[in-house]
């Protein structure tokens, strides 16, 4: 088969061999996926950005806006250090090496 034909394929058949995949599908739903932990890392987040503003800023405005600034950061900080710890490999690694192992079995 050559690389052509396989790359036909597996444009063909992508979406189906990677919705089979356990581990793949794993990855995903990690990246989508909202737990209570995410609700109670939000919240604190803006607690706690909302009571630090409290000291350094006088304008109620700017303290809620910089609060949630604040609580949009560490929400997003714990979801990064969440997604380092779900997986050693991104999306990308794991679809080219089930790419491989499908070509490998096609190619048999």
């Amino acid at each position: 088969m050559t690389n052509e034909e396989f790359e036909k394929k597996w444009t063909e058949n992508r979406k189906k061999i990677l919705a089979n995949n356990e581990e793949y599908q794993r990855i995903v739903q990690s990246y989508k996926s909202s737990g209570w932990i995410d609700y109670i890392i939000f919240i604190a987040g803006f607690v706690i950005c909302e009571n630090y503003t409290k000291t350094i800023i006088n304008s109620v405005v700017l303290q809620y806006l910089l609060a949630l600034i604040g609580m949009i950061l560490i929400w997003l900080g714990y979801r990064l250090i969440k997604g380092l710890f779900d997986s050693k490999q991104t999306l990308e690694e794991l679809e080219e090496k089930i790419k491989q192992q499908y070509k490998d079995s096609v190619g048999n």
